[in-house]
């Protein structure tokens, strides 16, 4: 069947009917005639830019056109794993083992700024007075020294006056004002204006996981009348899993831009206690039960400040100054909610920052008080400073421990010995636990006091149950029954 090849100046297609049905020897001539064609219009068409090539775009982000380089450096992950353990047979067919496990990740990849768009420290004082200048209109022209009156004078002309109008002009980080690309008018440009965001990918990372395992097996023969077999067992592991990431197996910003090991603590797959236990029962009329129930202690959260979405996040969020906006709240790590702080104690901690950093200025707002660009209390009218955090409410959830317990009843039916078959019913999460907060629908970090989020969901507006999911079910979910039949051969 032909097939249209496209020209590249949009004039139309190349015709290659002519190769169908033609004699083996005339289809390399016909393929040069339309390779000539092609050739042509490509030099008609004229150069073309490619908009994602590295040296034309001068920036690179994942999330925004699909670029991502990795550093100099890069080393391939790796991994250490020890294991102490002793094994004991305390009767017949019972045993008894413990385990210390401790699994050790290096070079795990962290994405890092290396132009440091939005960093403090390279405030580029020149934009900034221009960006005011562009904002305040009749109120100016104004120089860095004057700046500060100028603002004065835009604030007292208009009662609703933000810090989100100046930042609209450029006096904001390249990520905010141009989504990353360069933005050499920017007042947070970077190290080099010119260039965007450049997001390189360093084998920094580290994430150590420490367990004590143990399990008792029970292997017992003809334990009661009528049964001939039983097998049990119950496991137990207290552990803890800390990194500078949620999640060590995909691609992650470093928190701190400057210091990229500064927040390690415990990742989005850490459970302090896991405990299971399970058995299979052989019973008469070749009957086989069996079950397996699994309870595990909640996972815990990372406390982000909350971002309005509005421009000028930095004067509001940034409070290490790196550039990256919606840091941890301050003295708080990675995984804090649900370890270091406990459900109880949220409102202590939000009452601390309320009363001590709420109202004061972030380094980039520090960074034009000390240029002498702005005031402090132009910045607080201006709504460019920490911005207070709502409590939680009364009756707030915290993050859900995990319980599930399922059960299989089968009939084993042998047909000689090389064929069997097994009808059997089974039902999961038999007493049809509600949980909550899995490992990807937990409650929300980021502190806006919103239904979703730490401090702002309760049993009534609680909505993150574990569900079916996309398929037949999920680890967790709603009770489910299930009718079987296998067949072994």
């Amino acid at each position: 069947t032909p097939i249209p090849i496209p020209l590249p100046d949009g004039s139309g297609t190349i015709d290659t009917s002519s190769i169908c049905g033609q004699p083996v020897g005339n289809v390399a001539s016909v393929i040069a005639a339309d390779q000539t064609q092609f050739q042509q219009a490509t030099i008609a068409a004229g150069p073309a830019a490619n908009g994602n090539f590295i040296g034309n775009a001068l920036f690179d982000s994942s999330n925004n056109n699909g670029i991502t380089l990795f550093a100099p450096n890069y080393r391939s992950a790796r991994s250490v794993q020890m294991n102490f353990g002793v094994q004991r047979e305390l009767r017949q067919g019972m045993v008894l083992s413990a385990d210390y496990v401790r699994n050790v990740a290096t070079h795990t990849l962290l994405s890092i700024d290396v132009n440091r768009t939005g960093d403090s420290r390279f405030l580029n004082i020149a934009n900034a007075v221009a960006a005011i200048n562009a904002t305040i209109g009749d109120c100016g022209p104004v120089t860095q020294a004057t700046a500060s009156a100028g603002i004065a004078c835009y604030m007292g002309a208009n009662a609703a006056a933000s810090i989100s109008d100046f930042a609209a002009n450029g006096l904001d980080s390249t990520v905010d004002v141009t989504v990353g690309s360069p933005c050499p008018f920017c007042a947070f440009a970077g190290i080099e204006p010119n260039v965007g965001f450049l997001q390189m990918l360093f084998p920094t990372g580290r994430s150590v996981y420490n367990g004590l395992q143990m399990a008792l097996k029970q292997d017992v023969k003809a334990p009661f009348p009528g049964a001939r077999h039983m097998n049990l067992q119950v496991s137990y592991a207290l552990s803890r899993y800390i990194s500078q990431a949620n999640d060590g197996d995909f691609i992650n910003n470093a928190l701190d831009q400057r210091n990229p090991v500064h927040f390690t603590g415990p990742t989005s797959l850490d459970r302090t206690h896991q405990f299971s236990f399970g058995g299979v029962f052989d019973l008469p009329l070749a009957l086989r039960l069996s079950f397996g129930a699994h309870f595990s202690t909640a996972l815990p959260r990372t406390m982000t400040l909350p971002q309005t979405g509005s421009p000028g996040e930095i004067f509001r969020t940034d409070v290490d100054g790196d550039g990256q906006t919606g840091d941890p709240l301050p003295g708080t790590n990675i995984g804090a909610f649900g370890r270091s702080v406990k459900t109880g104690d949220l409102n202590k901690v939000l009452s601390a920052y309320n009363g001590s950093l709420a109202g004061t200025s972030t380094p980039a707002g520090q960074a034009l008080v000390d240029a002498g660009l702005v005031t402090q209390s132009q910045l607080s009218q201006l709504n460019a400073i920490q911005q207070p955090i709502p409590l939680a409410p009364a009756g707030e959830v915290g993050l859900g421990a995990f319980r599930s317990l399922d059960m299989k009843l089968a009939w084993v039916y042998k047909i000689r010995e090389r064929f069997s078959i097994e009808p059997s019913f089974s039902a999961y999460n038999v007493f049809n636990f509600a949980n909550f907060d899995g490992a990807g629908g937990r409650l929300s970090g980021e502190l806006n006091g919103q239904a979703g989020s730490i401090n702002g969901t309760t049993p009534a507006n609680r909505t993150n149950r574990i569900g079916p999911g996309t398929g037949t079910f999920s680890f967790g979910a709603p009770r489910q029954l299930e009718f079987g039949l296998r067949l072994t051969f």
